[in-house]
């Protein structure tokens, strides 16, 4: 989910680091922005700052925002910055509980965890229709919480042992 939404300013450090190389090969010495090339090159960096802090507080505020509460009969999630949603999943209609961690999850610490409910179809890796998605969540609170629905469900959990 991070890496996803820091996606803009990745390109923007990219692109002034370009800029950066660019500018200290000459490259910009035979043009006519020769003058403007240290502005340009700051403005990439200012760029770069502005749109990486705002994805980074919007990625912390979408997840300190992300509640749940596993009440006597249903999984319920609150969730939202501006606009708030709640949900409930019955434990009756969770049919499997998938945890799962990417490269950037993995440096993170966190995974993320898609609850399959009745009348959903297991679309393969990154079931985002599902209702009961956690995009990051710690890795360790989210096996627990895997073990916890599935038992709620009673539902065994299927291990890949050889």
């Amino acid at each position: 989910m991070l890496s996803e939404q820091m996606l803009p300013s990745i390109f923007i450090f990219i692109a002034a680091i370009l800029l950066l190389v660019l500018q200290g090969n000459g490259v910009f010495r035979t043009t006519p922005i020769a003058a403007w090339s240290s502005y340009i090159v700051l403005g990439a960096w200012a760029l770069f700052v502005l749109v990486f802090i705002i994805t980074f507080l919007a990625a912390y505020l979408t997840y300190v925002n992300y509640l749940f509460m596993l009440d006597t009969d249903a999984l319920k999630i609150r969730r939202g910055i501006l606009s708030k949603e709640e949900i409930a999943i019955p434990y009756r209609q969770i049919q499997d509980v998938d945890v799962d961690q990417s490269i950037s999850d993995r440096i993170w610490g966190v995974a993320r965890l898609a609850i399959l409910t009745a009348g959903q179809e297991k679309t393969g890796e990154g079931n985002d229709e599902s209702e009961g998605i956690f995009p990051a969540i710690d890795r360790v609170l989210a096996e627990s919480l895997q073990t916890e629905l599935l038992k709620r469900a009673d539902i065994e959990k299927v291990t890949d042992e050889k």
